[in-house]
C-alpha cells in the first residue's frame, strides 16, 4: 500500500508534463486510422506473400498490427517533437520490425540464429533460415528503400549495439545475473532502440538530440520493465524494477528532469504534447501495475480494435521459448522415463 501511495505522489508531481496531454490525445487519435490503413497497405502485403502456414499468418498479423500502431504514435510523436514530416509507412514498418526481431531473440538461442540477425542489423549479406527471418529482412530493407533520406551510419551502429544487448539480455533468465549487468543491459537496449527510432526520423543527430535520446530510451526502457515485473517474474526474467532497485518513482523523476531540456532542445511548444505522450505512458503503466481491473477494461475493446491498440499490452508474434530446465527439474523427468 505505501509502494503505491508513494507512486501515485510521484505522478502528482509530473502533473505539469501532462499539461500536453489533450494534445498529444488529440494527434494520437487522428492518426491512429492512417496508421492502421498504412499497415494493411505496407505491412500486411509481406506477411501474405512470405508466410505460407495460415495459423502461423493469422497470430503474427495480430501481433504485428498492434504494435506497428502503438510504435507508429511513439515515431509520429517524435516526428512532431523535432518538426520533420511524418512517413506513417515507415513508422507501422518500423513498429513491425520491433515486434518481430524480438521475438526472435525470445524464441531462438542459437548462435548461428544470432549471427544472421547480427548481419541483417549491420548492413551485411543476410540469407534468411526460416520464413519469419524472411519477412524480418523484408520488412527492414522495405524501411531504407522507403525512407526520404539515406539512413545515417549512426543507424546502423545503434542497431549493431542493440543487437549485441538484445543477446545479453538472455542473462536475466539467470537468478544470479549481476547487478551491473542488468544496468548495463538496461541502459544499452534503451539508448539504441532510442537512437535508432530518432534516426529514422532525424537524418542526423545534433549533440544534444542524441544525449536527450539515450537518457529518454534508458528511463522508457525502465518504464516498460517496470510494467511486465509480474510477467517477468512469472517467466524467470530479472529486472532492475523486479528487484526494487529502480522504482516508478524514479522513473517519473527522470521524466520531470528531462523536460525543461526537451523545452531547450526543440522548443516549448513542441516539447508540450510530447511530454504529455511521456506523461500518459507513466499514469498507463502505474495503472496496467497496481489498477489491474481497470487496465484490463481498458484492454478488452483494445484488442478488438486495431485504432486501439496502443491501450493493450502486445502480444508475442511467436511463442517464447521455455526457459531451460535446470539439473534438479530435469532429473525427475529422467526418473520417469
Amino acid at each position: 500500500m505505501g509502494q503505491t501511495v508513494a507512486e501515485a505522489g510521484a505522478l502528482l508531481r509530473c502533473l505539469r508534463m501532462g499539461t500536453g496531454l489533450p494534445a498529444a490525445a488529440v494527434a494520437a487519435w487522428r492518426s491512429l486510422p492512417a496508421l492502421s490503413e498504412a499497415y494493411e497497405h505496407v505491412v500486411a502485403p509481406m506477411l501474405d506473400d512470405t508466410l505460407t502456414d495460415p495459423a502461423e499468418r493469422a497470430r503474427i498479423a495480430v501481433s504485428l498490427r498492434a504494435t506497428s500502431v502503438k510504435y507508429g504514435i511513439a515515431v509520429l510523436g517524435y516526428a512532431r517533437l523535432a518538426g520533420r514530416a511524418p512517413q506513417l509507412d515507415v513508422a507501422v514498418l518500423a513498429g513491425a520490425v520491433t515486434r518481430l526481431y524480438d521475438d526472435l531473440i525470445d524464441t531462438d538461442c542459437d548462435p548461428a540464429a544470432d549471427a544472421r540477425l547480427g548481419e541483417l542489423l549491420g548492413n551485411r549479406p543476410f540469407v534468411a533460415a526460416t520464413e519469419a527471418e524472411l519477412l524480418l529482412g523484408r520488412l527492414v530493407y522495405d524501411i531504407e528503400r522507403r525512407l526520404r533520406h539515406p539512413p545515417d551510419a549512426s543507424v546502423f551502429t545503434a542497431l549493431v549495439s542493440l543487437h549485441e544487448y538484445q543477446t545479453l539480455s538472455r542473462r536475466q533468465r539467470d537468478p544470479d545475473v549481476p547487478l551491473d549487468v542488468l544496468e548495463k543491459i538496461t541502459r544499452g537496449k534503451g539508448s539504441a532502440a532510442n537512437l535508432v527510432l530518432c534516426g529514422l526520423v532525424t537524418p542526423r543527430l545534433d549533440l544534444a538530440e542524441r544525449e536527450l535520446a539515450v537518457e529518454l530510451g534508458e528511463t522508457l526502457q525502465c518504464l516498460d520493465d517496470y510494467m511486465d515485473v509480474e510477467l517477468d517474474r512469472g517467466n524467470g526474467v530479472t529486472t532492475l524494477p523486479s528487484l526494487g532497485v529502480v522504482t516508478l518513482p524514479d522513473i517519473a523523476g527522470r521524466l520531470r528532469s528531462l523536460r525543461p531540456r526537451l523545452a531547450a532542445c526543440y522548443g516549448r511548444r513542441a516539447a508540450g504534447p510530447y511530454c504529455g505522450m511521456l506523461y500518459f505512458l507513466l499514469v498507463k503503466s502505474w495503472v496496467g501495475r497496481r489498477l489491474p481491473l481497470l487496465g484490463r477494461l481498458a484492454a478488452g475493446p483494445a484488442r478488438r480494435s486495431s485504432v486501439l491498440a496502443f491501450l493493450a499490452r502486445g502480444q508475442d508474434a511467436l511463442p517464447a521459448a521455455r526457459p531451460a530446465r535446470t539439473p534438479a527439474e530435469a532429473a525427475p523427468a529422467r526418473e520417469a522415463g
